[in-house]
This record gives C-alpha cells, sequence and structure tokens, in this order.
C-alpha cells in the first residue's frame, strides 16, 4: 500500500536535473529547426508550408515539455489522459504528409522528454534520408504559383465559365488549391494556389485560358513557401 502511494507522489524534484533538462530541449529545439527546413525544402504540400513550420516547432517543444512533468508521477499521466480527452482539433489537416510532419514532431517531444537521446536522434536522421529519398525525384521542375483570374461575364454564362477554366487549371498542374472563387453582378475572380513542372505549363495555362475568353486577366505571382 505505502509503495502505490509512493507512486502517487506529485513531488519528484529529486529525480529532475535542471542541467539535463536544458540539455534536452535545446536538442529537441534543434531537431524540430531541421525539421522545418526540411518540411518547407522537401514538402509536397502547395499550402503556406513556412506557416505550418512554425506550428510544428511549437508543437514538438510543448510534448518535450508535457512528458518531462508527467513523465516521473503516475498521478499526473493519469491527469493528463483525463485532459487530452477534451481537447479537439478544430482545423482539419487537408493533406495527410502534413499528418506525418506533425507525428515526427511529437516523436522528437516525446523521445527527448523521455530522456531517450540516442534512439531519437537515430530515428529523426533515419526519417530525413526517407522523406529527402523520396523527394529528390519530385522536386525536379517543380515549382508553385498563385494563379489570380479576373473577367467580365454574363451571369447566365458563370457556370460554364467556371468549368472551363477549373477544367484548365486542374488539367494542367499537378497539384490545385482553390484559395477564392468571388462572383460579383458582372464579374468572376478566381485565386489558385497551383504547382507547375515548368515554365511551358504556364504558358499553356494562359493560353488555353485566353481562348475561354479574349478579356480574361491572368497574373501568375510567385510563392513565396
Amino acid at each position: 500500500m505505502n509503495d502505490f502511494i509512493n507512486q502517487l507522489n506529485l513531488n519528484f524534484e529529486e529525480n529532475f536535473s535542471i542541467l539535463n533538462f536544458v540539455i534536452n530541449i535545446v536538442i529537441c529545439g534543434l531537431l524540430l529547426f531541421c525539421l522545418r527546413i526540411i518540411y518547407i525544402k522537401y514538402g509536397g504540400s502547395i499550402s503556406n508550408r513556412s506557416q505550418l513550420s512554425k506550428v510544428l516547432m511549437l508543437v514538438g517543444v510543448t510534448t518535450f515539455i508535457i512528458i518531462s512533468i508527467v513523465k516521473s508521477s503516475l498521478a499526473l499521466s493519469l491527469g493528463l489522459v483525463g485532459a487530452l480527452s477534451i481537447v479537439r482539433f478544430r482545423t482539419a489537416i487537408k493533406e495527410p504528409e502534413e499528418l506525418g510532419y506533425f507525428f515526427i514532431a511529437i516523436s522528437i517531444g516525446l523521445g527527448l522528454g523521455a530522456n531517450q537521446l540516442l534512439p531519437t536522434i537515430i530515428g529523426f536522421i533515419f526519417l530525413t534520408l526517407i522523406i529527402v529519398l523520396f523527394s529528390k525525384k519530385k522536386l525536379n521542375n517543380s515549382f508553385t504559383q498563385n494563379l489570380l483570374i479576373n473577367l467580365n461575364c454574363k451571369e447566365t454564362e458563370r457556370s460554364k465559365i467556371t468549368d472551363q477554366i477549373s477544367a484548365v487549371v486542374t488539367g494542367n498542374s499537378k497539384q490545385v488549391d482553390v484559395k477564392r472563387i468571388k462572383y460579383s453582378k458582372e464579374e468572376i475572380s478566381f485565386n489558385f494556389l497551383i504547382n507547375v513542372s515548368s515554365l511551358d505549363t504556364i504558358k499553356k495555362i494562359n493560353d488555353q485560358l485566353i481562348n475561354i475568353n479574349n478579356s480574361i486577366d491572368i497574373t501568375f505571382v510567385s510563392n513565396d513557401i
């Protein structure tokens, strides 16, 4: 009975080392920073990877702090399970790749929070090699652009023109993310985030869109990600 009570004791200062904590959190931050760079460079998502990569670092460090606090106390561990049961994600993850990077960030925080330095570093290096090898071919001749389209049309032609523009954009792009579609009285505006293979593809998209409507206004803007 006394052993069980001791397990529930919240006072775990004897097992806590400030130096060890500082070293692990610094290494955690460095690994997460490397993960951020890898995601920005090798990630396949056409959304703003720079913004999401900052969230990865926050998730990893937060996980590290939580595990560092609860690892020496059974009571805190059980309390954490109850606390996490009320947490819900309000923003849907658009692509499976994003979920994978979140799990990597959480794994880094878990490993270093549990003071498993060597397995965490080895696992991170192994995952990095996999990401680089699988992404090397995909990165060749591939870049992302913001495609802005604006044109005047009659209300009765909106549906037809929307379908035509959508067919041109999706048919010539590796990935497409619809950012905005705006209908006004006699005008339609589109904002697509597209991933294309070459400059020739951009010219092809431009020519095909002009064939739909000669008065169409087309702008390609580099997406800094």
